[in-house]
C-alpha cells in the first residue's frame, strides 16, 4: 500500500475514534437538548421517554418500568423496547451501538396509539 493511502486510512480512523469519544457533544449539536430517547411495552399501551442531556438516568427507565409491572401483573414477563434505530452513518455513535445501555434494548417500530404516558420525570 503507498504511504498515502495508509496516512488517509489513519486519519480516518483517529477522526472515527475521537468523534465516538466526543460523540455526547456531536449529538448535542446534531440533535439538540430536546432529543428523547423512547421505549414501550409490547403492546404500546405504555411509552417511556429517557433524555440524558436534561437529567435523565437509564437507572429510573428501569425503575418505572419496574413500578408498572408491580401495578400491571400482565407486564410482568415482558420487556421494553426501543422504538428508535441504530444510524449507521452516525459514526460518532458507533461506541454507544455497541456498549450503551440505551441501545440494548430490541427494536420495535413505535405505537403512535399509546394510551398511557409514564415519563420518567414525573413525580
Amino acid at each position: 500500500m503507498r504511504k498515502k493511502n495508509k496516512i488517509i486510512i489513519a486519519i480516518l480512523i483517529l477522526i472515527i475514534a475521537l468523534s465516538n469519544v466526543f460523540g455526547g457533544m456531536i449529538n448535542l449539536v446534531v440533535l439538540g437538548v430536546g432529543h428523547v430517547y423512547t421505549y414501550e411495552t409490547y403492546d404500546g399501551k405504555y411509552k417511556f421517554n429517557y433524555n440524558p442531556y436534561k437529567g435523565g438516568n437509564i437507572e429510573r427507565l428501569h425503575l418505572r418500568f419496574k413500578q408498572l409491572q408491580e401495578d400491571e401483573p400482565k407486564y410482568a414477563d415482558t420487556d421494553l423496547s426501543r422504538t428508535f434505530k441504530r444510524k449507521p452513518l452516525h459514526f460518532w455513535n458507533w461506541y454507544s451501538y455497541f456498549f450503551s445501555e440505551e441501545y440494548n434494548f430490541p427494536y420495535q417500530e413505535s405505537s403512535e396509539s399509546s394510551i398511557h404516558y409514564r415519563g420518567l420525570y414525573e413525580k
